[in-house]
């Protein structure tokens, strides 16, 4: 489980970034930033009518997420979309992949696969896949070639002649590493065989127009070392950007702020998910933020996350997030459309690449089990493009809820959760200055006051308090302009004199 946002020094020991490293490499890739969306295929949308999602749902659908065409203001204006896995696999989930280079036949085909990128090309959108290296699935050909005595196969996984923990018994009589669960066995990814597969693995998926990759459980591809996980890491990136230089990877390390700031200093990855700041099970920095009313220190603590991490990887693009697949639904958090709104303006508003699991623009709730975290997304009576909503993943314990109805209830009322995020990546766009700055904190009197600077052209302040308006004065260190206002409730943002006056749960960007 990830920890309380850390305030600690990241470490400068050799191999980190070297002082005399010129402004243009330091600087990450600037065709990289992008507001994400994160996709469960199956719960999307269902373009047959079997009730399982599938990925002629998600093309069907593309032109929610983003048209195409800047001035349209029906869509979301993402520019990515991470797809959880589509490849073969048995269970619903597909985090046990029988074949890393076929679609899985309940999702589509692969002629399907190919038409969602092209049609997401089009309204440029970059499709990420979710890679899932640390094991197979126990039905993998691999596998069934290693308990039938291949011994090629044998040592593409990693076996003991006797009990130990993390161990599954075969039916060979060994045993066969299975941290995660006795139908996933780990791999060997130090065989340099398992290593040839998987290049060819990114390879494929790179060439048939995927724009980069989500690594699933980065910090788990050795379990008991810290150093060889770093390495492949390291390796596996390196290898994705000699195949696409501007190829997008971003890492689950569910860890705290120092351990996720050296992972990224070591592997050099793209991004790794900001687990610190997300709805982290009461240790997460905004929502202990948005509990406490405590805008201050959520400006300290994100200012030295920012510069900790670029301290350690100068070319980082951090990935802030509320929640995703694992973790219990962001509206369970905030519980209510006004907290809602200002999670995702916080944010959405952060610089790097945030990233929205689906239906979260939407309240959807969820909590408890997986299947009730995937739940179908609520498209509305007049669902378009012939598709059909979803039905609840196996096992599902709960019904679909949301703050304010479907997308298309939503769509209706100009002030539902789904405009509120319409309307804060609008501003987002305006601006990427936000996405790509490196911030610091402003010293205010009033706690409930968040105030940063990006760069030197965009001083963002928010008020956390939830029923005062806040009134301060805009010193030396702030910008002195409104460019962009938003204000959950309604109430109007003033700057009279450099006096700026604050409603409850409001932010403005200065200029």
């Amino acid at each position: 489980m990830a920890a309380a946002l850390s305030l600690s020094a990241c470490s400068s020991e050799s191999g980190g970034p070297s002082s005399a490293k010129t402004e243009i490499e330091t600087k990450a890739n600037p065709k990289l930033y992008r507001n994400f969306y994160e996709i469960f295929t199956g719960s999307f949308a269902d373009s047959n009518g079997d009730g399982q999602g599938d990925l002629n749902g998600v093309t069907a659908h593309l032109d929610y997420l983003n048209t195409g065409d800047p001035k349209s203001t029906k869509d979301l204006k993402v520019q990515g979309l991470w797809m959880t896995p589509i490849f073969a696999s048995p269970s619903y989930h597909g985090y046990d992949v029988t074949d890393y280079q076929a679609i899985n036949p309940k999702l589509g085909t692969m002629a399907d696969f190919d038409k969602l990128i092209a049609q997401a090309k089009k309204r440029k959108i970059a499709v990420i896949l979710d890679l899932v290296l640390n094991h197979t699935s126990s039905e993998h050909p691999w596998f069934k070639k290693a308990l039938a005595g291949d011994k090629k196969y044998l040592s593409y996984y990693n076996w003991s002649d006797s009990p130990k923990k993390g161990y599954s018994l075969a039916s060979n009589g060994k045993y066969y590493e299975s941290e995660f669960d006795k139908g996933m066995p780990d791999l060997d990814l130090s065989n340099p065989d398992v290593k040839a597969e998987i290049k060819k693995i990114t390879k494929f998926w790179l060439d048939k127009g995927a724009a980069g990759f989500r690594l699933d459980a980065v910090a788990y591809y050795y379990n008991n070392s810290e150093t060889k996980t770093e390495n492949f890491t390291n390796w596996l990136v390196s290898t994705v950007h000699e195949q696409n230089p501007d190829a997008y990877v971003v890492g689950e390390d569910w860890s705290d702020s120092v351990v996720i700031a050296e992972m990224s200093r070591k592997s050099d990855i793209n991004s790794l998910f900001n687990f610190p700041m997300s709805f982290n099970n009461s240790a997460g920095a905004l929502q202990n933020a948005l509990l406490m009313q405590d805008g201050s220190s959520f400006a300290r603590m994100t200012a030295e996350w920012d510069k900790n991490l670029h301290k350690a990887n100068p070319a980082a693009i951090d990935a802030p997030f509320l929640a995703n697949h694992d973790m219990n639904r962001a509206v369970n958090f905030t519980y209510n459309l006004e907290k809602s709104k200002m999670a995702a303006q916080t944010y959405l508003l952060l610089p790097g690449n945030p990233f929205i699991y689906y239906g979260e623009e939407l309240g959807i709730s969820g909590s408890g089990i997986d299947q009730n975290k995937r739940l179908p997304l609520p498209w509305g009576i007049n669902n378009p493009a012939n598709t059909k909503e979803s039905v609840a993943v196996p096992g599902a314990t709960e019904s679909v809820t949301t703050i304010g109805g479907t997308v298309e209830e939503q769509e209706a009322n100009p002030n539902s959760l789904l405009n509120w995020y319409k309307k804060v990546l609008r501003i987002k766009l305006r601006y990427p200055e936000i996405a790509q700055s490196r911030i610091s904190k402003v010293d205010v009197d009033n706690s409930s006051i968040s105030a940063l600077n990006y760069g030197k052209k965009y001083t963002i302040i928010s008020n956390f308090d939830s029923k005062a308006s806040i009134s301060l004065k805009l010193t030396s260190q702030m910008k002195q302009k409104i460019a962009e206002r938003l204000s959950v409730t309604g109430a109007y943002i003033t700057l009279d004199e450099k006096k700026l006056t604050l409603p409850p749960y409001s932010t403005v960007i200065l200029d």
